[in-house]
């Protein structure tokens, strides 16, 4: 029968590897074990099934499952987790699947990297043109954008997703970075289909509010990914409450060479952001500010409008050290509230995950407060911005409540069936301790004592020496090496009480979280926003920081095509040197007509560090940072383009030239007069001329 439910459950999901849980192990079967042996290094083992005869097993120790999962989907695998929903020694216990994990969809914060968005990314691409939508189902972040198919790689390089959607009739797709291919029947990507899922999903009748209803190739991608969730995972869906269409001229174009080469978010040399530019400017206080300054970091702006708001509350913080220090305490204990919303809208969420909510919410008006009382413009208008949340605060307050002991529950009041439930089995429990005093009384045992165990349940236990004055109505239960223990009729029934009383308080509690959870998920888009607007000013506070300690200064931007440093500094480099002074540099382009800039010198002279101190200037500029210069005028670039350092693609059959010549050719077929170009030599060793 077990063996019979196993196939039942797995034709639920048939693409994905079932974990089902016997006892204390999550075991798989068959080709499932054999994978699971292999990427989760664990031994693959049999077991026998009757008639079926031995099959292929491997398990997984119910304590250790998130760090097997971990190793599984980092692996590429789809998880479909079978839970026992009955007690065991009732006959078969009754399974079912509570959860389907894939790469893209893990909504777990103990399985995400806190500081890092994990991307669900969706693509629908004709000749031309490319729709593609991503999602990050641990905040709630949903975004869809229509670009020209040549962009599409640099737009999967910004995002890095972890698990991409394509049609599968699509024959060639190279997914970038640590992407998992997952293709889908090309229905899924309809755009007709799409818009009818979006609308229910958003409870709209079209999406012109959304900026995408003329944009078929967006919309069927994100419609991809709805349909993808409803299959694999429909409770993330309620998180799911606002589709943003972004437009490919706001940022500035990156491809995936030129991240890489200024080691943006990643350093070549540690491969790990020790030594890359969010490695310097990294000064966050909460995850949630962590993963908004990455993104900054990871996409630039063209829009001069939102660099210069952003640009004023950076001085606006860098110009007041108490405020500093005041937004820099309240921001350390606010909790990561984008992914504490979202267990909470899966119905995750724990009594404690409740009070941590309503913990980090209590430091907003001190928040809103100090922003207001700033004399920077910027910052009261971003204080405007942010909702207080005190009704949510009150909600969880007036349920849940901490306890002596450090543990959570339900508060006493709220809710008359619990509070009766609760005060029968207090008045059992005390029935039960003044039981063992009574029993010492009338038995003259001194030593005996009443006690508990999740197998035996309550018993009477008595020491080897006292055997002969226990009473004849106690029923032996067992042998222990310093005496026997002992039920009586009125001690199981005390403890049928608390059992029932147990078991009924537990599915009480659940209900009156699940009815919490619902009234905080009627105003999740208003604390998802919240917590955006808190998340990007702890980024805009690590701005301030770096600033003020580095000397940085504010870049003045304009849309003229100059680029005029004065005393320019390496972020980076001068980052590392521990005090000693770092060479300082000017450039002056586009002024005059000087549009090329050409550098010589001997070799360890530093002429690829200026380069990239050069485009590192220029993008923090345009992320709305201060800068490392004396002096900065900085027109608007569209894009930024390097062709540093040597490297070859033998598995594809490039050789170290070949690869310098397509960069090259790129750069070439994509530069516009408002680009920024860093040529650090080409073809050197392949000429004599």
């Amino acid at each position: 029968p077990s063996r019979q439910q196993f196939f039942d459950l797995k034709r639920q999901h048939p693409d994905a590897i079932l974990l089902f849980r016997l006892g204390d192990f999550y075991e798989t079967f068959d080709d499932d074990a054999k994978l699971v042996a292999r990427d989760a290094r664990i031994t693959l083992t049999t077991k026998n099934f009757g008639r079926s005869g031995r099959v292929p097993m491997a398990g997984i120790p119910h304590h250790a499952l998130n760090h097997y999962l971990g190793r599984l989907l980092a692996a590429g695998h789809t998880l479909a987790i079978a839970e026992q929903m009955s007690e065991p020694g009732r006959g078969l216990v009754d399974r079912a699947i509570t959860r389907v994990l894939s790469p893209g969809t893990i909504g777990d914060a103990s399985l995400l990297p806190a500081g890092e968005n994990r991307y669900l990314a969706a693509v629908l691409s004709d000749a031309e043109r490319a729709g593609l939508a991503w999602l990050d189902v641990s905040t709630g972040e949903f975004v869809t954008m229509e670009i020209s198919t040549g962009d599409l790689p640099d737009e999967l390089a910004r995002l890095n997703p972890a698990e991409c959607l394509l049609p599968g009739d699509v024959e060639r797709f190279a997914p970038p970075g640590r992407a998992h291919l997952r293709r889908l029947e090309r229905w899924h990507f309809d755009s007709r289909r799409g818009e009818e899922r979006l609308c229910r999903q958003f409870g709209t009748r079209g999406l012109q509010a959304f900026g995408c209803a003329e944009r078929p190739l967006a919309i069927g991608a994100a419609g991809a990914l709805v349909a993808y969730l409803e299959r694999t995972n429909p409770a993330l869906l309620p998180l799911l409450r606002h589709l943003r269409t972004e437009e490919r001229g706001h940022l500035v174009g990156i491809d995936a060479a030129t991240r890489r080469n200024l080691e943006l978010t990643r350093s070549l040399r540690t491969n790990g952001t020790r030594g890359s530019l969010f490695g310097v400017l990294d000064q966050t206080r909460t995850a949630m500010g962590t993963r908004a300054l990455r993104r900054m970091v990871g996409q630039p702006l063209c829009d001069l409008d939102v660099l210069h708001r952003r640009q004023a509350i950076v001085a606006g913080l860098a110009a007041d050290a108490q405020l500093r220090g005041q937004l820099s305490v309240e921001l350390a204990a606010i909790g990561d509230l984008e992914r504490l919303i979202s267990r909470i809208s899966q119905g995750l969420a724990s009594a404690r995950d409740y009070l941590a909510l309503s913990s980090s919410l209590r430091h907003i008006p001190l928040i809103i407060s100090a922003l207001r009382a700033s004399r920077g413009g910027a910052l009261t208008t971003w204080a405007d911005q942010i909702a207080p949340c005190t009704d949510t605060v009150e909600s969880i307050e007036a349920t849940v409540e901490e306890r002596t002991g450090g543990t959570c529950g339900i508060r006493a009041g709220c809710h008359a069936t619990l509070d009766a439930a609760t005060g029968r089995v207090y008045e059992t429990r005390q029935w039960l301790t003044r039981l063992e005093r009574s029993e010492r009384e009338r038995t003259g045992i001194k030593s005996l004592k009443v006690g508990f165990n999740k197998v035996f349940g309550y018993y009477i236990e008595v020491t080897r020496p006292n055997l002969a004055l226990v009473p004849d109505e106690y029923v032996r239960k067992q042998t222990i090496a310093t005496g026997e223990r002992f039920v009586t009729v009125a001690l199981k029934e005390a403890e049928a009480r608390v059992l029932a009383a147990d078991d009924e308080i537990a599915a009480l509690e659940r209900e009156v979280l699940a009815q919490l959870g619902h009234r905080i998920t009627m105003s999740v888009s208003r604390l998802i926003e919240t917590a955006g607007q808190l998340a990007q000013l702890d980024a805009f506070l690590s701005l301030a920081e770096v600033a003020v300690r580095g000397a940085w200064v504010a870049p003045q931007l304009d849309d003229s095509e100059a680029l005029e440093l004065v005393g320019g500094r390496h972020p980076v480099v001068e980052a590392s040197l521990g005090g000693e002074p770092f060479i300082d540099n000017d450039c002056r382009l586009g002024v005059d007509g000087k549009r090329v800039l050409l550098l010589t010198g001997p070799n360890m002279g530093g002429k690829s560090t200026y380069l990239r101190q050069t485009a590192l200037i220029v993008l923090l500029a345009q992320i709305g940072s201060f800068v490392p210069a004396d002096r900065a005028r900085i027109g608007i670039v569209d894009r930024i383009f390097t062709r540093i350092g040597a490297q070859d693609d033998i598995a594809t059959g490039q050789s170290t030239f070949m690869v310098e010549m397509l960069e090259t050719a790129n750069i070439l077929n994509h530069a516009t007069k408002r680009s920024l170009v860093l040529l650090d030599e080409i073809g050197r060793g392949t000429s004599t001329y």
